[in-house]
This record gives structure tokens, C-alpha cells and sequence, in this order.
């Protein structure tokens, strides 16, 4: 999947008034929406940038013995629910960009119950042995429909054998059974630690005994999954970019088609309740060359040779069907004379 410029992402609105409002013309040098680069799914650095969202899968690692279910459904993971006390450390701000692959592109994922657990300043953890019944630093928050989550939290400090790290996890349920889930643990690049605990309370214990090139779980896959905190005021912002493998976004809807247009060699169909993998139909012919625009993605398909397949004047009937079978109304599209 490399970068292809010359194919435009467009949004739901400028598409569809542009559609409406000049049918064929050319729809050049437009975008909008979440923007996501066509990256080659796979190992890539995470980055704090609030720019495009990279399409990459990381790897699993290991839960852990200190994950609990608290189902405690918050953004601020930073106190104790029952006393309120605040846990004392550097304020870090966690952004989770969600996706899930779909073909050679990546869909926000909506919906998506995203866990975060770590241990507070000193390497404790909460509601196990030392601190339990206390819940401080869990929580978790569900992907709006954009795919993000965030949270509020502090610095993690270290305990002995470990690298700095945060866990998390991230799971779809289908009412009260859960479909899918996937876990893993992200780290801090040892430069920065090192900034942090010469702070107030870290300060007390000192640097980890264990950088990220020593821990075990880090060198199983941690360097793909190593953030770019970015300092701002008395704190950081971190943002993780994930995309999840083997998971369908189905509409429960049937797909609807309003509008279409070409664009150079391009036939652009715009409508409502496109799933991922949906395919488009001419004249009852599958069109190949179809994908899903990765920032419209249940309301735009781009069939990518179909363009050149409608004469001007001519009036082709367009369907598109999606991957559990549903099938959308004839659409007659006719493309202008000129």
C-alpha cells in the first residue's frame, strides 16, 4: 500500500455538495475527515503528532499479572474512585487513534472498549497486594466515532525488572459478550525517563535498573510499540496509532447510493451504509478495481477504472453490495456530454 496522491480523500459533506452541485466536473485537490497515509501495514514508530494517523498493526504482548476488570468507565484514571485522592506525578495525556484494517486501507473503529493499567510514581499498582481496593491509574474508554479515546493520567514510574511501560487493552463486545480482543503494552524512550525521575516523586527511587534494551517483553516487540511524548506546560502528550487485524465492521443498515460522479479514470459513488469491503456493481458487472475512501469510508467507494467505461451521454445503472450480501436500490447515473 503505497501513498497515492493522486487519489483525492474527500469527506462527506464537500462530497456530497459537490456531487449535487456539479455532477461531473472534476473533483480535484479536495479532503477532509480523518486523514489516513496508505502505509504498508506493519512496523512503523508511534508519533504524537496530531496529523495523519498511520495504519499500522502492532504486535500483542503480554497482560501481565496486575490487569483487574474494574469496568470503571473514565477519561481522568488518576484517583482513587472511593477516597478521591489524586495519585501524585508528571500529567501525561494518552490519545488512542483506533482502526481496523479492512483490505489494503484502515477504518476508524468505533465502539471499541479501550483498558489502560500501570503502576503510580513509586512501581505500585492498584487493587493488588499493597494497594488493594484501591483503583487508581485504571480505566477505561470507548472509541468514538472517529476511533479515539483519551486518557488522562500520570507518568508511570518502575519497579525492579521492568522497562517503563503502560498496558492496555482493547475489546468489542456484541451486548454483554465480547468479540475480540487484543493486548499489549507500549514504552517510554529511557532519555525522557530519566528527565521525569529527576522530579518529585520519582526522584525518591532513582532511574530504572532496567532500560528498554534489557527487558525481555520490550525486545519481543516494544520498539514498535515505543511512544513520542511531547513536553507541553508541566507535562506530556502521547498518541498511539493502532490498527487491529481480523475485525468486520458490518452496517445494519442496507447500503443506499444518492450520488456519483467521474473523476479522471475514476467513478465515484457516494451514499449511506457502505461496509468495508464493498463492492460496486455496473450495469450487474463487478467493478475490481473498488475500495472504500479511507476518510469517508461508509459513504464513498472509488472504483478506480470504472470511470473510463462510461462513454459521455451514456447512462449506466450502479449497485453496490456489501459483504454480508446486502444490496443497495438501481442507481442510474449518467454522465454529462461534456
Amino acid at each position: 500500500m503505497k501513498d497515492n496522491t493522486s487519489k483525492q480523500l474527500l469527506s462527506r459533506r464537500a462530497t456530497l455538495r459537490l456531487l449535487g452541485g456539479v455532477g461531473a466536473t472534476a473533483l480535484v485537490g479536495l479532503s477532509g475527515g480523518r486523514l489516513f497515509e496508505r502505509l504498508p501495514v506493519g512496523r512503523r514508530g508511534l508519533s504524537a503528532s496530531a496529523g495523519a494517523t498511520s495504519c499500522v498493526v502492532r504486535p500483542a504482548l503480554t497482560e501481565g499479572p496486575y490487569f483487574v476488570d474494574e469496568k470503571l468507565n473514565r477519561s481522568d484514571i488518576r484517583t482513587d474512585p472511593t477516597t478521591g485522592a489524586l495519585r501524585p506525578g508528571v500529567p501525561l495525556i494518552l490519545n488512542f487513534n483506533v482502526s481496523a484494517v479492512s483490505g489494503s486501507s484502515c477504518v476508524p473503529l468505533p465502539n471499541a472498549y479501550v483498558d489502560v493499567w500501570h503502576c503510580d510514581a513509586l512501581g505500585t499498582y492498584s487493587d493488588v497486594s499493597g494497594a488493594r481496593g484501591q483503583k487508581f491509574l485504571r480505566g477505561y474508554q470507548v472509541t468514538d466515532g472517529g476511533g479515539t479515546a483519551q486518557f488522562t493520567t500520570v507518568y508511570p514510574g518502575w519497579y525492579s525488572g521492568r522497562a517503563v511501560h503502560i498496558h492496555f487493552k482493547i475489546r468489542m463486545f456484541s451486548g454483554a459478550q465480547k468479540t475480540y480482543e487484543f493486548t499489549s503494552q507500549f514504552f517510554f524512550p529511557d532519555a525522557i525517563n530519566q528527565q521525569v525521575y529527576t522530579q518529585s516523586p520519582y526522584s525518591s527511587k532513582g532511574n530504572p535498573d532496567t532500560p528498554n534494551g534489557r527487558d525481555g517483553i520490550y525486545n519481543g516487540g516494544g520498539a514498535q510499540l515505543l511512544l513520542t511524548p511531547v513536553k507541553g506546560g508541566d507535562g506530556y502528550t502521547a498518541t498511539l496509532d493502532i490498527a487491529l487485524e481480523g475485525i468486520t465492521i458490518t452496517p445494519t443498515e442496507p447500503p443506499q447510493i444518492l450520488n456519483a460522479a467521474v473523476n479522471g479514470k475514476q467513478l465515484l459513488v457516494l451514499g449511506e451504509s457502505f461496509a468495508a469491503g464493498a463492492v460496486l456493481l455496473m450495469d450487474g458487472e463487478k467493478q475490481k478495481k473498488t475500495g472504500n475512501d479511507e476518510t469517508n469510508w461508509d459513504g464513498l467507494l472509488v472504483a478506480r477504472k470504472s470511470g473510463v467505461k462510461i462513454a459521455p451521454g451514456q447512462t449506466v445503472v450502479l449497485q453496490v453490495r456489501n459483504p454480508d450480501g446486502q444490496v443497495s436500490n438501481e442507481f442510474s447515473f449518467t454522465r454529462p456530454a461534456s
